[in-house]
């Protein structure tokens, strides 16, 4: 009744072969996801242009902010 034959062996080393990469298919899936949640979660990289501030001047006139005065109209 458990003799050991070479078909009973041949399916025993098949179904454990089948489990065993089966585990390694899923650990590499859980790591592919993991990695990819991880990277979503980081701060995006830094651009390599920098948009700069200028300081804004109200105008005496129409008291409207504008960067420089040199090219503002006042439409008042």
């Amino acid at each position: 009744m458990f003799g050991f034959s070479l078909p009973k062996l041949l399916i025993l080393i098949a179904l454990i072969a089948v489990v065993w990469y089966g585990f390694k298919a899923v650990g590499r899936i859980n790591r592919r996801r993991q990695a990819h949640t991880a990277q979503a979660e980081q701060p995006p990289r830094k651009k390599r242009f920098r948009i700069r501030a200028k300081d804004m001047v109200q105008c005496p006139k129409c008291e409207a902010y504008t960067a420089s005065l040199d090219s503002h109209t006042c439409e008042v």
